[in-house]
């Protein structure tokens, strides 16, 4: 099949990601980005354990991990001495159970060397001038750095060209919201004095917020909260001197900043995109959506999108999905956690940059009484990680389970959750479930259940039949919760202590279909390959032949 390749506006994370994912799909790419260098510059600083999870299927998490610094928590101080709350990752359930800090110039560095492993390299100093959309491709002009310009077709316009997204623009779409009139002034430097050096710390004291986010060894990002707001469009970037005299005025004398290697300042923008699909044109990343860098969400989040579309993208160009209504699930899963991250963030960064000292004891008293509980911790934790990133409403979400009083109640993993990791055994082998579904493919979870041998026989010819019929578009896995009783299969494994069982509901025979990205789409319970068949049938995934 001959695939005409995506052109791809923006060489960022996000961009780098899509075509990363592109190229794994089997689609090829041209991706395009106005500046003629990647950046040098540290910018976004962290990889929550959701991303991490999403880059295992890439190949390039070891590669992110060797380069990177685990950071175990974070720890919130109301003054030099009294630490008000902390949380810790360590007890997600995923394999990354941490925050991963590396500068957004080697997340870019790591993304560019693996899609020049794959034959992509991006084009530099060469934008979107303009774009016309057409029934079956988008006709756009590119300009180049000598000033000459191309005219060339793709199917589809990935916009991941950022908050100035010029693509953006040029559809006329805005993105909905407010500037905030403050401004923050930041610092990467070497750090003297800090009671933690592996995790997120930060001061919130009676003169003002101070924030620290470990980049390595003891060179830190520092920022602050400035008590006015310039008026210049473009805030003046701090000294080191003004930034070591704010540590002073927030009683934080002791920490020392040297080494000076990045100052700026910046305001914020808390505004997002009511759509992401125009036609052709897809926006993703800071071109969807910008917001306080308070939690560290914003590259992650974009990076999701990517992972999000990606995969529906190479469905539609293999001829495998017809496009609508198919493609317009993005919009509907992603503009929802967009929108979330925007609110979420403003809400937090409303609540740290308190300026009245009655209001500040109270927001710390509550802090510091609410993280007391565990399960406050856990969830601040879980959120803050991305696992709780869900698509409850998604268009492609199914689930049948006549009177299922556990489901009903809300055990198991819901359509449009993502799947979580089990640990498997088979013979002398181990596996994890992430492992077993890195590939491009649907995966099917066939899960015996903890009865009997004769009542799973519906549930493994489910795995047969996936495996007869549908192997180039559905990985099949039977999961088995007595070891003695493992079938003959491609995919056969023991559920070693039960836990993926416990996890996904499943006492009787059950059936999980994740998508590509990790997402659960269907569930039935019990196993019945005749509701698995109508659901592939009504998304348009597959045709069963009639006689």
């Amino acid at each position: 099949m001959n695939i005409k390749p995506i052109l791809i506006a923006g060489a960022g994370p996000v961009g780098l990601t899509m075509a990363c994912e592109l190229v794994r799909h089997g689609i090829p790419v041209r991706i395009v980005d106005r500046n003629a260098e990647p950046t040098d510059k540290s910018k976004a600083l962290v990889v929550w354990p959701r991303t991490l999870e999403l880059l295992e299927k890439t190949g390039l998490v070891q590669r992110f991990l060797e380069t990177g610094v685990p950071l175990r928590g974070l720890s919130m101080y109301e003054s030099k001495d009294k630490r008000m709350a902390h949380v810790t990752f360590s007890d997600l359930e995923t394999p990354y159970p941490f925050v991963l800090g590396i500068p957004q110039s080697a997340t870019e560095a790591l993304l560019i060397e693996h899609l020049a492993s794959q034959g992509v390299h991006v084009e530099r100093q060469v934008e979107v001038a303009g774009f016309k959309q057409h029934g079956t491709h988008v006709e756009v002009e590119l300009r180049h750095a000598d000033g000459r310009s191309e005219i060339t077709n793709t199917h589809w316009l990935p916009a991941c060209d950022g908050a100035r997204s010029t693509v953006r623009h040029t559809l006329g779409v805005t993105l909905e919201g407010d500037t905030v009139a403050q401004e923050f002034a930041m610092i990467d430097c070497d750090v003297e004095g800090l009671p933690l050096y592996d995790e997120v710390v930060a001061y919130n004291t009676a003169a003002g917020l101070a924030a620290f986010f470990p980049i390595r060894e003891n060179r830190m990002r520092a920022f602050i909260l400035r008590e006015r707001c310039g008026e210049d469009p473009t805030p003046c970037p701090p000294t080191l001197e003004e930034m070591q005299n704010e540590l002073v005025a927030r009683k934080l004398d002791h920490l020392k900043l040297s080494n000076p290697h990045w100052l700026a300042a910046f305001r914020i923008n808390e505004r997002h995109a009511k759509c992401y699909r125009h036609g052709r044109v897809l926006l993703a990343g800071d071109a969807a959506h910008v917001h306080s860098p308070v939690g560290g969400q914003g590259m992650n989040t974009g990076m999701q999108d990517a992972f999000n579309l990606a995969w529906k993208l190479a469905l539609i160009e293999k001829g495998k999905m017809a496009a609508d209504p198919f493609l317009d699930s993005y919009t509907k899963e992603r503009e929802p956690v967009g929108a979330d991250v925007v609110n979420k963030t403003s809400r937090a960064r409303k609540a740290i940059t308190l300026r009245n000292p009655l209001a500040k004891g109270l927001r710390n008293a509550l802090m510091s009484f609410a993280t007391s509980f565990e399960f406050v911790r856990h969830k601040i934790a879980v959120e803050a990680s991305e696992l709780a990133v869900r698509y409850p409403k998604s268009p492609l979400n199914r689930e049948v389970h006549p009177g299922n009083a556990a489901w009903l109640l809300g055990h198991g993993v819901h359509p449009g959750d993502r799947a979580p990791d089990g640990h498997l055994l088979k013979d002398e082998n181990d596996a994890h479930l992430f492992g077993l579904m890195a590939d491009t493919r649907f995966h099917l979870l066939v899960l015996s259940g903890i009865g009997s041998w004769e009542s799973q026989s519906a549930a493994l010819d489910c795995v047969r039949w996936a495996d007869s019929e549908m192997s180039e578009l559905i990985g099949a896995h039977w999961i088995g919760f007595d070891r003695d009783q493992v079938p003959e299969a491609t995919s056969a494994w023991w559920d070693d202590g039960g836990l993926v069982h416990k996890r996904y509901g499943a006492v009787e025979p059950t059936l999980y279909l994740v998508r590509p990205d990790g997402y659960v789409a269907f569930r039935s319970q019990p196993a019945a390959r005749a509701d698995l068949e109508k659901y592939l049938h009504d998304i348009g995934l597959y045709r069963p032949v009639t006689a």
